[in-house]
């Protein structure tokens, strides 16, 4: 038994067991180690800066843009940034705008940042947008944005004098053809006069134009001031009116026309034949009136000789 539990605690033996624990322990802090370098670390991907860094002057904006790299867990808070009204020896910050696009072990942020020059000088100076640190959160890691130089000129170097010599003439503006636009207005013009003239000619009840005065349009006129008078109608005004279309009848006829004549007028005017029913109906009417002593509605009577008047008028004006 003795024997036996010597053979096992062999000093030999326990130095090869302590050194092959050393071994493993060695190669986990290892492994542990290029775990840890491994981790993806912010980073700026890109910076784009102004496309010229010459012949700057006051009130120029300026632009510059950097894309920045941020894996998890690590990210920027909104304070992180460059705040909008920072000024900075003759630079100004007049716009921030950043984008986030989240994925699904990073975060790329583009930040874009405008600035204007207000420096006044009067000889060429060496100016620079300023550099730029964004602090992640919940951490002392920072990224820089580092400065961008420019070179800022004066408007004019000099006095008065120097600046009237500098003074560039107006610009003339080149010509724009106008000549399809005038031929389109013209062409409306002319289709509003038309229009305004084919209203005027369907609805106008005075001579306006010489081709306006038919003897039916006469008429109609005569009858529709008859019946605007506000003295009671009487059988005289009736027969008044009744003699007004008789006569516009009379004219287009070239005589005294009568019922029996009829089927003659439309012959001569066949313009009126659509009117034949309400020209025989007017004719009858007018033989009871003329002849008659009875007692009658002369204000309807004369209402409807209006009405008879403009269609006759339009029958006339062949509308």
């Amino acid at each position: 038994m003795k024997k036996l539990i010597a053979k096992i605690t062999h000093p030999a033996q326990i130095l090869a067991c302590l050194l092959a624990a050393s071994l493993s322990l060695n190669a986990f802090v290892a492994m542990a180690t290029n775990a840890e370098v491994s981790v993806a670390k912010p980073k700026v991907v890109s910076i784009t800066n102004p496309g010229a860094s010459y012949n700057v002057h006051i009130g120029d904006k300026l632009s510059r843009k950097v894309v920045l790299e941020v894996p998890a867990p690590y990210q920027f808070d909104a304070s992180a940034f460059p705040k909008k009204g920072a000024k900075d020896r003759g630079i100004e910050l007049v716009e921030v705008n950043v984008e986030t696009d989240q994925q699904k072990s990073k975060t790329i942020y583009t930040v874009n940042l405008s600035y204007q020059a207000f420096a006044n000088a009067n000889t060429p100076t060496v100016m620079e947008l300023p550099s730029a640190k964004f602090v992640l959160t919940g951490s002392a890691k920072t990224m820089e944005l580092p400065a961008w130089g420019f070179w800022f000129a004066p408007l004019v170097k000099g006095d008065t004098d120097v600046a009237a010599k500098n003074i560039q003439p107006d610009f003339k503006p080149p010509l724009v053809e106008t000549s399809a636009h005038k031929t389109r207005l013209m062409l409306f013009l002319s289709m509003l006069v038309a229009s305004l003239l084919a209203l005027l000619y369907v609805n106008a009840d005075a001579n306006w134009l010489p081709f306006m005065g038919g003897a039916f349009a006469k008429a109609h006129r005569q009858v529709k001031l008859l019946a605007k008078n506000t003295v009671p109608k009487t059988q005289a005004e009736e027969k008044e009116a009744l003699v007004y279309v008789h006569q516009a009848f009379n004219k287009h006829y070239g005589a005294n026309i009568f019922a029996r004549d009829i089927e003659h007028f439309l012959t001569l005017r066949p313009s009126f034949s659509k009117m034949k029913d309400e020209i025989e109906r007017f004719f009858n009417y007018s033989n009871q009136s003329l002849y008659s002593v009875d007692a009658r509605d002369s204000a309807k009577a004369i209402e409807n000789l209006v009405s008879l008047s403009k269609q006759l008028r339009d029958c006339e004006r062949g509308v």
